[in-house]
């Protein structure tokens, strides 16, 4: 399954779904963005979601799948109006950082999925309730990484580096049920429940309202919980502003986590495991050797905002009163290449060691002259090669390390490099994530639903020390009852 863009999201219900229109049909349209808002760039950096919903009528198969599941949460009575919908859908995850090529380990994985999904929607006078089943796709062939690249340089913004590190291939089912209910026309209650194996969580949130509005549920606001399509009674429209805070119970995330079962992927603790005691490796149990250890723990604990800092311990670590003869030009590819997850060199400082580098390139061997071209000038959007990362290693270890040290440290870097590119970097849920949501809502008396939205959550993983324990993002939404 292909990535599908907002364009083809737009043509589709432009062009297609008109088509299928009845009296009682409808289409909705929601795009988020934390760009939007001119928020950070980071974890859930987009969604779209397109919707067609139309009468259910008594026989339907949707009624007879999902009736009754839904009859457990609203009294339905001869009013009872029902809707089955068709949706088409996606989502994308990114890190802190995404000029990283390399895993940013303590951060969000990347991710990406796309879905299709069939519902039933039971409205009352004061409930609605919404249960869509899913079916879809997370993983490189989603295009995440394309969409990403190509959307970033239509806008000029820098290019996402880390896209070939994000969760693999699998595939998705899911069941969704929300629930809203209003209590008095400016409060009301909303439930959401997710199985799968993509999301397994619950949600509970209070919604508060000021408008001119009665007690139906107006229709629901993000990709990630659309809740209900446009509810509106014949020619009689309504607007208002809410508030809608709430918290979530997570017990299983893809986007985080991976697939379910797979054991192709290692955590953070994993990495640890594997390659940060290098001290205890190297069996030099001393003073000197703790405050050492105590460095590099400094010096690969990397936020994605602190690699300046990071590259002055690497200086006094690693170069300082070593016989590296190397200038600061080929030393902070080094660093880049080793600690700094291959951050894609801005322009400025391309120059700059471009022209320190020139200053000794006549000194240089062959081996260091590679990797300092291929760090300079590297494609776009990729990850560097396990070779290149070699010989960066290489290169710095012979100036710090003995010759027994050396061949222990760079059979370390073997099995840490084959560990990593045969598996995946997830990371662990964090099992409560609270979240606010507010914005605006109008459905017009000839049923035209536009909507602004702003969500704003607490983080959904463990990170590292020194990433934002926030994200923000703004939606909107566009929608016709026929």
């Amino acid at each position: 399954m292909k990535y599908i863009s907002q364009r083809y999201l737009f043509l589709l219900m432009v062009f297609v779904f008109p088509s299928l229109l009845s009296s009682e049909s409808q289409i909705r349209f929601i795009t988020e963005n934390d760009g939007y808002g001119g928020f950070a760039d980071h974890y859930y950096t987009n969604g779209a979601r397109l919707e067609f919903n139309t009468t259910a009528e008594e026989g339907n198969w949707n009624r007879a799948i999902f009736g009754g599941w839904n009859s457990i949460f609203a009294t339905t009575n001869d009013d009872t109006k029902y809707l089955m919908g068709f949706s088409l859908g996606q989502e994308f995850y990114t890190p802190t950082n995404i000029s990283k090529a390399d895993i940013s380990f303590g951060d969000r994985p990347y991710a990406s999925r796309v879905y299709a999904g069939n519902s039933l929607t039971t409205w009352t006078e004061n409930t609605a309730v919404t249960t869509e089943l899913e079916l879809g796709m997370i993983g490189p062939s989603v295009g995440g990484k394309t969409a990403q690249k190509n959307f970033h340089n239509y806008i000029g913004s820098p290019i996402p580096q880390g896209w070939d590190t994000q969760i693999p291939d699998s595939y998705s089912v899911g069941l969704r049920t929300d629930i809203r209910k209003f209590h008095h026309r400016f409060f009301g209650t909303q439930y959401n429940l997710n199985v799968g194996n993509i999301h397994v969580d619950a949600s509970f949130g209070m919604i508060f309202r000021l408008g001119n509005v009665d007690r139906r549920p107006g229709p629901g606001s993000s990709v990630l919980q659309p809740g209900q399509p446009i509810l509106k009674d014949s020619e009689k429209g309504y607007w208002y502003f809410y508030v809608n805070p709430g918290v979530t119970v997570k017990g299983h995330d893809a986007t985080i986590q991976g697939a379910m079962g797979s054991d192709r992927k290692f955590t953070n603790g994993s990495r640890d495991s594997q390659f940060s005691d290098v001290d205890g490796f190297l069996q030099n149990p001393t003073v000197e050797g703790g405050y050492q250890e105590l460095l590099y723990r400094r010096l690969v604990e990397d936020n994605g905002r602190n690699s300046f800092e990071r590259f002055i311990i690497f200086n006094e670590f690693l170069v300082k009163n070593s016989n590296n003869p190397n200038d600061i030009g080929l030393n902070y590819l080094l660093f880049n290449n080793i600690f700094n997850g291959a951050e894609q060199v801005e322009r400025g400082l391309q120059s700059f060691l471009i022209n320190n580098l020139a200053g000794q390139w006549d000194n240089l061997t062959d081996r260091d002259k590679a990797v300092a071209i291929y760090s300079l000038f590297r494609p776009q959007g990729g990850r560097i090669p396990p070779l290149i990362r070699y010989y960066s290693y290489e290169i710095l270890s012979q100036y710090i390390l003995d010759p027994t040290q050396r061949i222990l440290f760079l059979d370390l870097l073997r099995q840490n490099i084959d560990f990593t590119e045969r598996k995946t970097y997830v990371a662990d849920v964090k099992r409560a994530v609270g979240f606010i949501r507010a914005g605006f809502v109008s459905v017009s008396d000839n049923g035209f639903l536009f909507s602004i939205n702003y969500n704003f959550t607490t983080i959904d993983f463990e990170s590292a020390r020194g990433f934002p324990q926030n994200h923000q993002w703004i939606g909107f939404q566009l929608g016709k009852v026929f």
